[in-house]
């Protein structure tokens, strides 16, 4: 009986530790979005929801559901008035999880060895690929111009597509927007 017990807490442990990489992939993905946004706007303002299903937390600033599948940025104040200040804050999201998978492939590709049990060295090892392959999942589809298919954001385009849409906008007299 030891043994199932073992072997349930293990897989619990494992199962909230992917959670737990969907989670933060996804939020500072959408906090990239957030600093892009305060550093063009100033704006302090703002909103991210990160998952759909039932809600888990909710404060002023952020809402976190179970099935973290998915996020979305929302400002508070419409300060975005411009388009570079729009493209600065869409591509806040798409920067911040580039640098991400720079980062999770210099630790999986650049030596760094970790001193510890092998078992230990193979789950760390085991994470960080799995994180890798979040982010560069998450980049790829939010530069993406297309519309997402699946959670809350199903049928909203994607940061690529706005930031496409933004750049070759035109007023209503035809010409490009300033």
């Amino acid at each position: 009986m030891p043994k199932i017990i073992a072997v349930i807490l293990e897989l619990t442990v494992c199962i909230c530790a992917l959670w737990g990489i969907i989670f933060l992939t996804t939020f500072l993905h959408e906090l990239g979005h957030a600093i892009g946004y305060m550093i063009s706007t100033g704006g302090r303002r703002w909103h991210i929801r990160v998952g759909s299903g039932p809600r888990l937390l909710k404060t002023k600033m952020l809402t976190v559901k179970l099935f973290i599948f998915d996020g979305c940025f929302e400002p508070a104040e419409d300060k975005v008035d411009t388009r570079a200040k729009l493209v600065a804050t869409l591509a806040g999201g798409p920067v911040v999880s580039l640098v991400l998978v720079i980062a999770l492939l210099f630790l999986k590709f650049g030596g760094v060895s970790v001193n510890s049990a092998v078992f230990a060295e193979s789950a760390i090892k085991s994470f960080v690929s799995f994180a890798l392959f979040c982010n560069v999942f998450i980049l790829i589809q939010s530069v993406i111009p297309a519309h997402y298919f699946y959670g809350e954001i199903k049928g909203m385009e994607t940061d690529g597509r706005k930031i496409i849409n933004a750049i070759t906008a035109k007023n209503k007299n035809g010409d490009p927007e300033q």
